[in-house]
């Protein structure tokens, strides 16, 4: 090429050269200039229509290039994550998170919002239609669920958890043999749609419910689930996210709730706290967190779309949840039973099935929340890639899921169960129910203060459970053998602790304390003590130590430098009960 380019000028008037030379200069800036000005309208143009739709509707939807891992963990501190996909980050923003984008100077483009892309049929005479291949308007939902009462009252009960921000009604049944009583038996919870604008749950869960009513008595499966199960459908968690334009339409269909918040963003979380998002407690969580205790929720799952797989917690934390072979299990069970019937759906990531945060982590999410504060087993299930699916593709998708779905709930039945009674009055307890050496992270569970009864759903194997309750003595129960897909029934009588019982004395100081504590126990026999430190919330700070008790004096050191100041749990655990103790930590 030097050579070609020396023969060119060989022999050429100098002053023409430089002149030929600044002409091809001056063209290269003026160039670049107006690329950059193209390029700085470009930018405006997305922020005018990114502007336009938080207007409008009070969230955009935007397709962010993903340059590095960590980048998603941190745009999921001020955006609502939605999907990743080839290198991009799929998120929806409110009015407070696209400008903090937009102050980070953040690459972006605005993208049509999923609602918005089709016309999806609508209902105009009675729903369901035959075919199952039209979408209710909201009235039509309502009265649909107040005819599956009326039509079977022995084993439907509407009921209302709560209200939306439009006043709107969040409306659930339950499914069960004596529908009009509270039974000895688990409560499962499906619910869906708290994403407005994903609404292919919101058809399954109707339908579901209606293959429920209209099967009992007539098939083996669906006669078992409602008669040893208490089940629980809501079908719509977000009206007026779903019904945005009005009560005839889901066109339009947004995300957030009419407050523009992202309602799975919006759960107290067991890594950042409450209020992770840094907004209220919207009416439609407060009242399905208020509804949820008021069961004992054993299973659940929450379903959504944007995705096809099952996943399964932690979405907070990067730890495995200490039941990750159990929710492992039952996950691929779903997406294999779906393989059957369209072996190419439900196949992202690991063939349909993914743990959380190896997805993408978020926080305030109601899976993490129902699986931590509440001691459940929550899962949640990404239905279709297309949020709103065209109206004649809902019968394929009923037909590649409701035997999972079944089958998910089937998994309530399993595992330990049994009844925790009182030694002198038999009558029931509260009880906490700990498989040794497993739990950790609220994955213990509890026994129903009414009942008595406790469901323990767990991996084939053999454990150890340890029961305790305030005011009783623990009880131990070794070499409990656990086989899948069946269930090992198992009644515990606690007696109680009094006082004379009492062999060991315990002395805490200082407390309050500054770096470090000492625990004294004066010990008549010889054995072991477990010691664990709490956070108010229930987080587990310091794991559990054990350590040999010898006959007279025992001191243990706990180091408590490393805590930042505030009040904290002791939790003593002897063969003769458990001491919890409230330690100060001062600077």
């Amino acid at each position: 090429m030097s050579y070609i380019s020396g023969s060119m000028y060989k022999g050429a008037d100098p002053i023409l050269f430089n002149h030929i030379f600044r002409l091809i200069i001056f063209m290269f800036i003026l160039s670049s200039g107006q690329t950059g000005i193209m390029a700085q309208e470009k930018v405006l143009d997305e922020y005018q229509k990114a502007l336009e739709y938080i207007d409008s509707r009070g969230e955009v939807y935007l397709r962010i290039p993903l340059t590095f891992t960590a980048q998603v963990q941190d745009l999921s501190t001020f955006l609502s994550v939605d999907h990743i996909s080839a290198g991009t980050v799929f998120a929806y923003a409110n009015r407070n998170g696209f400008q903090e984008l937009d102050n980070r100077h953040i690459t972006y483009q605005v993208e049509i919002p999923p609602s918005l892309t089709r016309v999806v049929r609508m209902e105009e005479g009675e729903f369901p239609a035959p075919g199952w291949d039209s979408y209710p308007g909201f009235n039509q939902y309502s009265e649909l669920m107040h005819s599956y009462a009326d039509s079977f009252p022995g084993i439907c009960r509407l009921d209302t958890i709560g209200f939306s921000v439009n006043n709107r009604e969040i409306l659930v049944v339950k499914i069960s043999d004596y529908a009009g009583i509270d039974e000895r038996e688990p409560d499962f919870l499906y619910t869906s749609t708290m994403h407005g604008d994903e609404l292919t749950g919101y058809i399954l869960m109707i339908r579901i419910m209606d293959y429920l009513l209209n099967y009992y008595g007539k098939d083996e499966k669906v006669t078992n689930l409602v008669d040893h199960l208490q089940i629980w459908i809501n079908p719509l968690a977000n009206p007026d996210g779903t019904y945005r334009l009005g009560d005839d339409n889901i066109f339009g269909a947004t995300r957030f709730n009419a407050n523009f918040t992202d309602l799975n963003r919006n759960y107290p979380d067991p890594k950042e706290g409450p209020h992770p998002d840094g907004r209220n407690y919207q009416p439609e969580n407060v009242d399905m967190m208020a509804f949820m205790k008021s069961l004992h929720l054993v299973m659940s799952a929450n379903l959504h779309a944007g995705a096809e797989l099952v996943n399964y917690p932690w979405d907070t934390w990067p730890e495995l949840h200490p039941d990750d072979d159990w929710y492992r299990f039952v996950s691929r069970q779903y997406a294999d039973t779906a393989h059957l019937y369209n072996d190419q759906y439900m196949t992202q990531l690991d063939n349909g099935i993914s743990n959380g945060y190896a997805w993408y982590t978020i926080s305030g999410g109601r899976q993490d929340y129902v699986n931590y504060f509440l001691n459940g087993r929550e899962v949640t299930l990404e239905l279709s890639a297309d949020k709103i699916p065209p109206a004649d593709t809902l019968p394929y998708l009923w037909e590649y899921n409701y035997r999972s779905l079944l089958n998910y709930m089937e998994q309530c039945l399993y595992g330990i169960r049994g009844q925790v009674t009182d030694g002198e009055t038999g009558m029931p307890l509260r009880s906490k129910i700990e498989v040794e050496d497993h739990d950790e992270r609220n994955s213990h569970v509890w026994s129903d203060s009414m009942t008595g009864s406790y469901y323990r759903l767990i991996r084939g194997g053999i454990y150890n459970l340890q029961v305790s309750a305030d005011g009783y003595k623990d009880t131990l129960i070794t070499n409990i053998h656990i086989q899948d897909l069946q269930s090992s029934e198992l009644n515990i009588i606690l007696f109680p602790f009094f006082p004379e019982d009492a062999t060991d004395s315990i002395i805490i100081s200082p407390n309050p304390f500054i770096n470090q504590l000492t625990i004294h126990i004066l010990s008549e026999l010889p054995g072991e003590v477990r010691i664990s430190l709490f956070d108010p919330v229930g987080r587990k700070i310091i794991p559990e130590h054990r350590m040999s008790l010898v006959v007279g004096y025992n001191n243990f050191i706990l180091d408590g430098s490393g805590l930042n100041s505030g009040l904290y749990i002791l939790n003593i655990k002897q063969s003769s009960g458990t001491r919890q103790i409230k330690i100060l930590k001062v600077e």
